[in-house]
């Protein structure tokens, strides 16, 4: 029997059950007493950014997109079927996507779990696919790649990536682009499948009313069904940091401009906790603004922003960023308002004390909110997913942060950052 790890959680009554399984496999078990539907995350660590690496000495590089491809024919099975219909005949629901690091498999069913999970370790387990259904491939993901060249919003975001991180993988579609997706063959796929869908490089995420014994039982029951496979060497290529594109824009068909202000942080220690680091940002630009801010409401009442003002922060071992998007008709002076706000911070009326309690609040609800809703919960285990903190850190972490803390992360963050303009003009 597999050993099991208990990790109790008395702030919120919750608990993570984990194991390594003898394949690598690492398993992580959410329980939720009484919930019906019952919800899996496979993730492979084969994502956009992993096209370019070493393999036994030897450098390895394939065409952008390649991870994505493969995440869309692993759903052809034997007889070159949708897979996705052999969860629907049980009443199970599939689902995959691919991400910067990572691809994941998603399953949910309120009927036979067991054997929803069976079909999901088969999934990703066998590969099947020839040239012919390669090819057909190639033009449903060619669609894709234009309609998302047709979306205002994606163009911001990756023109934005694109400015910030030029020549590198980070500014390319996860997609990748019909010239890339041409590249791609079947021996392309398989040597990445081979290389990449390996237990040791997959984790899974398991949240449902199940029995921790019977589910470590059946998952070792489960892995003798397939090929056992060794631990890979890959060496990944890290990335370049060319210098940032200050400014750039598009013409596209849209009623008012869209802009996007960037910043580009350094790469972090291995020291720094990524789950504090992007919580104490979260807090900082909440702060600053937030709904609750006095900036973000005097900008909503004089008609400067509009329900299009968002903030994301993406922070990774590798990379970090910063982006703040919106729709105003005043790009370059909405562009100048917000670089003084950020650039002045630690002056700024709405960064103090009382203002960080109340964003902290705010936080807090929404976790709590979201651990009522599986897909959500799943989907935060899964962005936050370590050995070393999980998802359930959250509360303790965001306890644990003062305002010193918080404006020593703004400080660590802007000090070195390079910012960048990105505008989508209307025609």
């Amino acid at each position: 029997m597999v050993k099991l790890t208990q990790r109790l959680f008395p702030i919120i009554n919750e608990e993570i059950i984990s194991a390594k399984l003898a394949n690598g496999m690492t398993v992580q078990f959410i329980p939720k007493k009484a919930y019906s539907e019952k919800l899996a995350i496979l993730s492979v660590a084969f994502g956009s950014l992993d096209n370019i690496f070493t393999y036994y000495r030897k450098r390895r590089s394939y065409p952008t997109g390649i991870a994505h491809f493969l995440e869309h024919k692993l759903f052809e099975d034997e007889d070159g079927k949708d897979f996705t219909l052999k969860f629907t005949e049980i009443g199970s629901d599939v689902n995959a996507f691919t991400t910067f690091d990572k691809t994941s498999f998603v399953m949910s069913t309120s009927g036979d779990f067991y054997q929803s999970l069976l079909l999901l370790l088969k999934l990703v387990n066998t590969a099947h696919f020839t040239q012919d259904s390669i090819d057909r491939e190639k033009k449903i993901i060619a669609q894709e790649i234009d309609m998302y060249l047709d979306d205002p919003d994606f163009r911001l975001y990756s023109g934005m990536l694109g400015n910030l991180f030029p020549k590198t993988s980070l500014a390319e579609d996860i997609a990748g682009s019909k010239t890339s997706i041409e590249k791609i063959s079947p021996e392309f796929l398989l040597e990445n499948y081979h290389l990449f869908y390996r237990p040791s490089q997959m984790n899974m995420i398991i949240i449902g009313d199940l029995n921790p014994s019977e589910l470590f039982s059946q998952l070792e029951s489960f892995e003798q069904q397939f090929e056992k496979k060794r631990r890979a060497t890959i060496t990944r290529e890290s990335i370049t940091y060319h210098p940032v594109i200050t400014t750039s824009s598009i013409s596209m068909e849209v009623s008012f401009p869209k802009l996007a202000i960037g910043y580009r942080g350094k790469p972090l220690g291995d020291d720094i906790s990524l789950l504090t680091y992007k919580l104490a940002l979260r807090l900082l630009l909440n702060m600053l603004f937030g709904w609750t801010s006095k900036t973000y409401q005097a900008w909503y009442e004089e008609g400067k922003i509009d329900d299009s003002f968002t903030v994301e922060i993406e922070v990774q071992q590798e990379f970090i960023f910063l982006m703040i998007t919106l729709d105003s008709n005043q790009p370059i002076a909405m562009s100048s308002n917000i670089r003084k706000k950020i650039k002045h911070y630690q002056r700024a009326e709405d960064v103090n004390e009382q203002h960080l309690e109340l964003v902290k609040k705010e936080l807090y609800g929404d976790f709590i909110q979201s651990l009522d809703n599986i897909e959500e919960l799943g989907s935060q285990f899964n962005l936050y997913f370590s050995e070393d903190e999980s998802y359930y850190d959250l509360p303790s972490v965001l306890q644990s942060l003062t305002l010193k803390h918080v404006i020593a992360a703004g400080e660590h963050f802007f000090k070195n950052a390079e910012t960048s303009d990105f505008t989508v003009f209307p025609k």
